[in-house]
């Protein structure tokens, strides 16, 4: 990232890389992803539109790594250099992955933040969008600064009362995404995807920056109750955080991608 870029995602709360995949890399994960939500659905349809949406991950039930039901696709992600520089310089060469999921939408969503970590933390996430999303057909929005306590609390506490639609609220910014775009989002940005267009189709990467182990205990319990406590510890960079919580066949997929990345 240049230094332009990293003071854009601080002022703003996101930022968004237009092209950051080639075309066949996301041509390989639209396929992996198909057929991990698939699997994780043991074949059945998929959801009906508007019916709860299809989400998987460690932390919800049935409790499946949605990248173990792919690893030799999805977790080179994880040790990607592009992806890696991004988390490094936003959060710190020690930053950690708690968790990754994919995401079936079948609707869309209001205004409204994820994990809000005690200040100066935050945690945030990659958004991996794999079709075409324009305003219309429910791309993520966006209320830039969002993410600064004072303003994110206001909203929280106004906006539903605020006599506007929510496609109207002031500062809404639409990032239109193409399947090449990476979108990284600060969790205590305001966003939301207004439209129903079912079948929205999103990998994460979610990512924190830990308080170090000199911190007070309390600082340390307080960051870990907000997010998902099994992987709270998991620590250092995305290398290290796959040989803790992967399986053997991911660990193997991410051992012959160093040894390929070597060639």
């Amino acid at each position: 990232m240049t230094e332009e870029q990293v003071n854009y995602f601080r002022t703003f709360g996101f930022i968004q890389f237009k092209d950051f995949l080639e075309p066949e890399e996301v041509e390989t994960l639209s396929e992996a992803f198909d057929e991990a939500m698939l699997k994780g659905r043991n074949g059945a349809p998929p959801p009906k539109p508007n019916e709860p949406r299809q989400q998987i991950n460690n932390s919800i039930p049935p409790h499946i790594s949605f990248f173990d039901l792919n690893p030799d696709v999805f977790y080179p992600l994880l040790v990607d250099e592009r992806f890696v520089d991004v988390f490094r310089n936003l959060l710190g060469d020690d930053f950690i992955l708690p968790i990754s999921e994919g995401i079936l939408h079948t609707a869309g969503s209001d205004w409204h933040h994820d994990n809000v970590a005690e200040p100066p933390y935050f945690t945030m996430r990659a958004h991996i969008y794999l079709d075409h999303l324009g305003p219309e057909d429910g791309c993520l929005n966006v209320i830039p600064g969002s993410h600064f306590s004072e303003f994110r609390e206001a909203l929280a506490e106004n906006i539903g009362g605020l006599g506007v639609e929510a496609k109207d609220v002031p500062g809404r910014f639409a990032l239109v995404n193409e399947p090449r775009d990476v979108i990284f989002l600060n969790h205590k940005t305001h966003h939301s995807a207004l439209s129903d267009r079912p079948y929205r189709r999103c990998i994460h990467i979610n990512a924190i920056k830990p308080r170090h182990t000199e911190s007070v205990p309390e600082q340390i319990e307080t960051l870990k109750n907000s997010l998902h406590a099994k992987y709270a510890e998991t620590r250092i960079t995305a290398a290290a955080a796959l040989k803790r919580i992967g399986t053997p066949e991911a660990l193997a997929a991410l051992e012959a991608h160093e040894t390929s990345s070597l060639d």
